[in-house]
């Protein structure tokens, strides 16, 4: 063990000691002995200053129960400080700061500190598979028809028509959209009246393959066995249609309140609408989890090709060049006045080579989503957000793949994520990061500034 007892303390109590006598010696001879016992350790914090705990948060400190026993002890100064990590993380998701928790949880009896201590229990899979069936199911609309659901498509069709009244081929798409727009009105009930709802998938869409998009990666997350035995129910605003912008406000909102995270899809462009749904979760103290995909530079020639195809689908009328121009304007917007090639490609589109716009376009596509993915990891606002009730300073898990997600889901669901604590020195601050595990994201975080953490403690506590 590195650390000093005094940095070991301070740790725990989340402030620095009042006093500063000399316990080296006496700790070293305490634990070469018997270790460092429960009378023991609230001599320790007495000398330095410090408030007393109780013989419960003694017992929690050395196995993680509030059952207090007698004549238990620390053997070493390292058994120490992985109780006191335990109890961080647990202060930190809880209080958002470990001063308030330390004071709080070490004052209240052996029956509060269990209630405490409860709402990091476990919630078994089987509370979730043994749901019964929805008494009106989802009825699934295909990814390639959930586009009819949109505001664009009916009024592209409705031009259409105006141009040309005999334009059988729109009034045919209209009578495919009527039908698509039941199956989305009835899936809206079923998720009104629905008496489980556990995520909400925040997403954006306006063109059609935007739409297949979205529909294949929320099918591949849940249908993953993981979630599939749990009998998960999630919101999908692909499945539903709500003609009314002020309903449809309304009830996203209460699926926003009801659902117990949000799957945050970053799609090629972002929204101002989506980004709001990823702020309302996290001001919830919810958690949000944002998918970001990862295209890998083996995979990038595929995923180009898929998305070319899909994009080719929905606007038949545009040539191969002019759909790989399209995406470059959108994942690579500066290139019409940086990129040499591109611009010689957007003055004569019969200069293109399409071999090398589709590479150049899947590199963008790569740099595009890792960038996307690092920016809201380590520098976006929107990364961290303040629960409002609480005070407690909530981070996006960033997953790049759809099975992190599903076992992410499962996690969140089950009361079963995982964290370690990291601690940095920025400007001279000491700041505290509890890290979840699977992504490596910052899940909850304490400032090192002091000067904003009394202002914001003092106005938070009193409110």
């Amino acid at each position: 063990m590195t650390e000093k007892i005094e940095t070991i303390l301070e740790n725990l109590t989340g402030q620095e000691a009042p006093f500063k006598p000399d316990i080296k010696q006496k700790v070293d001879m305490l634990v070469k002995a018997s270790g460092i016992g429960y009378s023991q350790l609230n001599e320790l914090l007495l000398m330095l200053g410090y408030d007393r705990v109780s013989p419960a948060f003694f017992q929690f400190l050395l196995d993680g129960n509030a059952s207090a026993k007698k004549n238990n002890a620390f053997l070493s100064l390292d058994e120490l400080q992985i109780g006191i990590d335990r109890f961080r993380e647990r202060a930190i998701l809880r209080f958002g700061n470990v001063k308030y928790g330390f004071k709080y949880l070490s004052a209240i009896d052996e029956e509060k500190l269990h209630d405490e201590l409860s709402l990091f229990d476990k919630i078994d899979e089987s509370v979730f598979a043994a749901r019964h069936d929805p008494l009106v199911p989802i009825v699934p609309i295909d990814g390639d028809k959930t586009y009819y659901l949109g505001y664009l498509i009916k009024r592209k069709l409705d031009e259409r028509i105006i141009k040309n009244p005999k334009d059988a081929e729109a009034r045919n798409e209209l009578v495919i959209r009527d039908k698509i727009v039941k199956m989305g009105k009835k899936n809206h009930e079923a998720y009104l009246v629905s008496d489980h709802m556990d995520v909400y998938v925040a997403t954006s869409m306006r063109e059609r393959h935007e739409y297949q998009i979205v529909r294949s990666v929320v099918s591949e997350i849940f249908s993953d066995p993981r979630l599939q035995k749990m009998k998960i129910r999630w919101f999908d605003p692909t499945q539903a249609y709500c003609e009314e912008r002020i309903d449809k406000g309304l009830a996203e909102g209460l699926m926003l309140k009801r659902a117990d995270c949000t799957l945050y899809l970053a799609q090629e462009s972002d929204t101002l609408g989506k980004d709001s749904e990823l702020a309302s979760t996290l001001a919830q103290g919810k958690t949000v989890i944002a998918y970001i995909p990862a295209v890998t530079v083996d995979e990038q020639d595929v995923y180009v090709e898929r998305l070319l195809a899909m994009i080719k689908e929905g606007s038949p009328e545009l040539t191969d060049n002019q759909t790989v121009l399209q995406q470059l304007r959108i994942f690579y917007p500066g290139a019409a006045w940086f990129d040499k090639e591109v611009m010689s490609w957007l003055s004569d589109e019969s200069k293109m080579d399409l071999s090398l716009a589709k590479r150049k376009l899947g590199d963008c596509i790569r740099e595009h989503y890792d960038k996307r993915a690092t920016t809201l990891k380590e520098s976006h606002p929107l990364g961290i957000q303040v629960h409002l009730e609480t005070g407690v300073a909530n981070g996006v898990i960033v997953a790049r793949s759809t099975s992190q997600c599903a076992e992410l889901i499962r996690r969140v669901l089950t009361n079963t994520l995982k964290f370690s604590i990291k601690e940095e020195n920025i400007e001279g601050n000491r700041y505290l990061f509890i890290i979840e595990n699977i992504t490596q994201s910052v899940f909850r975080v304490v400032s090192g500034d002091s000067f904003l953490t009394n202002a914001f403690w003092n106005f938070y506590l009193t409110k």
